[in-house]
């Protein structure tokens, strides 16, 4: 029997549908992502799911006495709780309520001893199935294993938001459940947080569903996906690659029906023209038949043909101009040190930025990698002793807390004061994904999302040709952070980024600087490299079996990769990956313009390429 499963679900708000007729299953032991646009009900569904949520239609079936553990994506704690007090889940709340049925037993008589009576056995049973008595001994293993052991009895508000993410995911685990439901359970965690998050997520034994725009979390978590969109619920199997790839030639096979049946109709319409002018000149009845009969076949054709394929892409086109500069050198640092307090986060780091190098800047949570970009677009210029910036770079910058905007401004008056004529700006903006009632709001109204495509917006109007780039993909759906790592793509400047965002850092950097007891050291390789090569301590576990590194001697006498080593294995993953990225966009591009032959062409060779990638990770692995 299946744990939960909805048949039929549809749900609106205010009459303005979410999403209609969602059906699907969750097995025991299942593994299921779901993912889709913003605003397409991903967070909907899961309150649905956890019967947060009862205003809907069609029907939601739930084993009995399901259990499940439930951490939403903006997690909130009782005022003033410890972590052990949080982790403990609702344990401790039944306690505290027996406790009072306890007083109130002391004191009664007759039917309201009964009813306390009553009471106090129905709430002991759930806090006994729940061990109750034990929770705090529980919850404490729990937190030790989840990395926050030396945290117990910290008060939550103390704590980053990534751990508060991490004390949430304990929580949700309290019960025990059978049924593990996660929404962006990786926002704010960094490289270390995200792989003991992938390692949890495969040792799990309860089922999952999992809402999350981590590309790479999702590949190495589910087994199938739920894709919202467009208001309806289609289900693909695999991972979050897997479904990609089923998804493009779905899409290519769709659209060649699709051409095929548009053809069809349209020598019928034409048949049934010429029949209409015909009978309307001939007396002849036998004319009027055909004429019927040919529009019939029209109606009959027209209900069964399939539709036209949405290729579900992103709202945004991210454009960037061509770039200029008359220096060599972007951004030079030498001798930057920076403390809060007692606290050292840099002691004398230097490095430097070659124009046209695009290199990620890495760093646990709390490493200063925020603090570090914001003083160099701060106080950065080439008159600067420490941190000199190009005399030609012209820098757009991407706020983590969206600071380059004053919040009581309108759209077009923020874009105004840039020296934007009106006409301008709402052709800009139109390409982000805003409409011309959007640029009367106020920036202080606007969604996370909302302000990031905005702040690159703003870069693309500057025309800069430096871009410092601090988590910009934030709260950004996927189909929009692929339409970002296009244009970045095409971008021929420079880019400085931070992020936490592996698949984005992979495909639009190349090379690294990392934060390391307070210095910035140059890693010259992929993110990918630089996780085989560098990752332990910085994270533990994520390259596990890649350390050894064996070489041997080819016929020429030169070192080469043995090609069973983990070393070979990864730089054929790494190139073969970036071959599979290239094609998934020729393969959208090619059903956007609805070149349907080439987008199933490209698609075989697309699965051709992810099946070569899946043999050489089971090798790796």
């Amino acid at each position: 029997m299946p744990l939960m499963e909805f048949i039929g679900v549809s749900k609106d708000f205010a009459g303005s549908p979410v999403f209609s007729g969602v059906s699907f299953k969750v097995e025991p032991g299942d593994r299921l992502g779901i993912v889709g646009p913003n605003g397409s009900g991903k967070s909907t569904l899961l309150r649905i799911l956890t019967g947060e949520d009862d205003d809907y239609r069609g029907t939601v079936v739930r084993s009995p006495r399901l259990k499940f553990g439930y951490a939403p994506q903006y997690p909130e704690f009782p005022p003033g709780a410890t972590c052990v007090e949080a982790a403990c889940g609702p344990a401790l709340e039944l306690r505290a309520r027996l406790r009072e049925l306890e007083h109130v037993m002391g004191g009664a008589t007759g039917r309201s001893l009964d009813a306390a009576l009553s009471g106090y056995g129905v709430i002991r049973e759930e806090y006994d199935e729940l061990g109750g008595d034990d929770a705090e001994e529980r919850a404490r293993r729990k937190l030790d294993k989840a990395g926050l052991g030396g945290r117990s009895d910290t008060p939550v508000d103390k704590l980053s938001g990534g751990e508060q993410n991490v004390l949430a995911l304990v929580r949700a685990l309290a019960a025990d459940p059978a049924l593990l439901v996660l929404d962006e359970p990786g926002n704010h965690l960094d490289f270390r947080g995200l792989a003991w998050l992938e390692s949890f997520l495969g040792n799990l034994r309860s089922a999952l569903v999992i809402v999350s725009h981590d590309r790479i979390l999702l590949d190495r978590s589910v087994k199938r996906i739920l894709e919202l969109e467009g208001g309806r619920g289609t289900v693909w199997a695999g991972g979050f690659s897997r479904y990609r790839l089923e998804k493009g030639r779905s899409l290519a096979s769709q659209g060649a029906d699709w051409q095929a049946d548009r053809k069809r109709i349209e020598r019928l319409e034409a048949l049934v023209k010429r029949f209409r002018e015909i009978a309307s000149t001939r007396p002849d009845p036998s004319w009027g038949k055909r004429l019927r009969a040919r529009v019939s076949q029209l109606a009959r054709e027209k209900g069964k043909a399939t539709e036209r394929p949405e290729s579900g892409g992103s709202r945004i086109t991210v454009s960037f101009a061509r770039t200029d500069s008359r220096s060599d050198i972007a951004i030079d640092v030498r001798g930057y040190s920076r403390s809060f307090g007692d606290r050292v986060l840099f002691d004398g780091a230097s490095f430097d930025l070659l124009v046209g190098e695009r290199v990620a800047l890495v760093g646990q949570n709390g490493s200063g990698k925020t603090t570090l970009v914001r003083d160099l677009v701060e106080r950065g210029s080439w008159d600067d002793d420490t941190l000199r910036i190009g005399p030609s770079q012209r820098i757009g910058y991407c706020a983590q807390a969206q600071e380059v905007f004053r919040r009581d401004r309108t759209m077009l008056a923020e874009f105004e004061a840039l020296g934007a004529l009106e006409r301008e700006t709402r052709a800009l903006l139109g390409k982000f994904g805003f409409g011309w009632g959007d640029l009367d709001k106020t920036l202080g109204s606007l969604s996370g999302g909302e302000l990031n495509r905005l702040q690159i917006a703003r870069a693309v109007f500057l025309k800069a040709n430096l871009l410092v780039l601090d988590e910009p993909t934030n709260h950004l759906d996927i189909p929009s952070r692929e339409a970002v790592e296009e244009g970045l793509e095409d971008f021929d400047g420079t880019i400085l980024v931070v992020s936490h965002d592996r698949w984005f850092l992979e495909r639009t950097t190349d090379r690294i600087l990392f934060i390391e007891d307070g210095r910035v050291l140059p890693y010259e390789g992929s993110f990918a490299e630089f996780m085989r090569d560098k990752a332990p301590p910085f994270v533990q576990g994520v390259s596990k079996g890649m350390e050894s590194r064996g070489r041997r001697v080819g016929k020429n006498g030169s070192a080469r990769a043995d090609e069973r080593s983990p070393a070979f294995l990864e730089e054929r993953i790494v190139a073969l990956e970036r071959k599979k990225a290239g094609l998934e966009r020729t393969v959208a591009a090619a059903v956007a313009s609805r070149e349907y032959a080439d987008a199933s062409k490209r698609s075989t060779d697309l699965a051709r390429v992810n099946d070569m990638i899946e043999k050489l990770y089971a090798q790796w692995r």
